[in-house]
């Protein structure tokens, strides 16, 4: 049976992908970003859910994946490529190379780079020896994009990271380091993997200017513990709560086959990107168009501090860091209560 062309790429799909742009780039180094399915369009969609939705077999429509590398040639200069693979007939039908005054969404791998890089930096190191953390503490450095460039800042792939001290003393790893901000920040240039700078912070206390300050070498005297999790808790989680049970007797009022949904008189169906993360499709009630597709575009939280360079602590959620690529999975008695659909 032919895939519906609301479903997510099969890896065999994404290895078929993989296999035409590797042999449309030979004598290169790929560093492949994402691959996933590149929706068919619109008015061909329209024209197989009328003959779906008429219980009429639908003719099947070519899968398409959307391919996003990096193109490593004989200069080392990464080239930012976007192509759309045919997969039904294993050939390309759209390409293009990003102007490099843009930048692709971050990887996993790219964060790693940070942390190694600050491992290595002697420029960050000495910032620390001018510091002292106290017995049981250790540092962490918490990958972030760059953010906005300032004026007249020259235009490459940065990277910062937001550096606090953890409290190993608990012995617990999720014990909340965000209670013992540093007040400096590592910038790694991308393209040589080194750490260019180090950003120095106005924080430490209420009267703080609006320029980088001084800071005494006890660096986390001034900061006070707040722990989450229930375990580390000074008098442990809350006790006036009552029991919740949900009860299905009867089973879920929702079916899900594969990703189709169908509950409450509602019909749609789901796929998952890296970059918008859940995807809504034909969304239908009583058989009674709704929505084309549903997604989230975008979504980004300043962080309410306009000094330098507290600016750039603004990611964009999809953009940036893939609200996809970062999702996880819920799990029954911890996220969710009745029953849930595992896929």
């Amino acid at each position: 049976m032919a895939p519906h062309p609301f479903d997510d790429l099969s890896p065999q799909e994404i290895e078929q992908a993989r296999d035409v742009v590797l042999k449309l780039h030979p004598g290169h180094t790929i560093f492949f970003r994402y691959i996933f399915l590149e929706e068919a369009p619109k008015s061909e969609i329209k024209k197989y859910l009328e003959d779906e939705h008429a219980g009429r077999t639908p003719s099947p429509l070519d899968r398409r994946a959307l391919v996003l590398y990096d193109a490593i040639g004989s200069d080392r200069i990464p080239a930012y490529n976007e192509s759309v693979i045919n997969i039904t007939n294993g050939q390309r039908v759209d390409h293009r190379v990003v102007d490099k005054e843009y930048h692709a969404s971050l990887t996993v791998p790219e964060f790693r780079f940070l942390v190694e890089a600050c491992e290595k930096s002697e420029m960050f190191k000495k910032c620390l020896e001018e510091y002292q953390l106290p017995e049981g503490f250790e540092l962490v450095v918490e990958p972030w994009p760059y953010g906005g460039l300032l004026p007249g800042e020259e235009n490459k792939r940065y990277f910062q990271g937001l550096c606090f001290a953890r409290d190993t003393r608990s012995g617990n790893p999720d014990a909340n380091f965000y209670s013992y901000p540093l007040p400096f920040i590592p910038v790694m240039d991308n393209k040589t993997q080194e750490i260019v700078r180090i950003d120095r912070l106005a924080t430490g206390g209420t009267g703080d200017s609006m320029e980088p300050a001084e800071h005494p070498k006890n660096i986390v005297d001034h900061c006070t513990p707040s722990e989450y999790v229930p375990e580390l808790l000074p008098n442990g989680p809350r006790k006036d709560l009552k029991p919740l049970d949900v009860l299905q007797p009867e089973g879920p009022s929702y079916t899900v086959d594969g990703n189709l949904v169908e509950w409450q008189n509602w019909r749609f169906r789901v796929s998952f990107n890296p970059r918008e993360g859940a995807v809504l499709h034909d969304l239908t009630f009583n058989n009674r168009s709704v929505m084309y597709r549903l997604s989230f575009s975008e979504m980004t939280v300043p962080y309410a501090d306009a000094r330098y360079p507290f600016a750039r602590k603004q990611a964009f959620d999809f953009g940036d860091g893939g609200a996809g690529n970062c999702a996880n999975n819920l799990s029954l008695g911890c996220d969710c209560l009745g029953v849930i659909k595992v896929s």
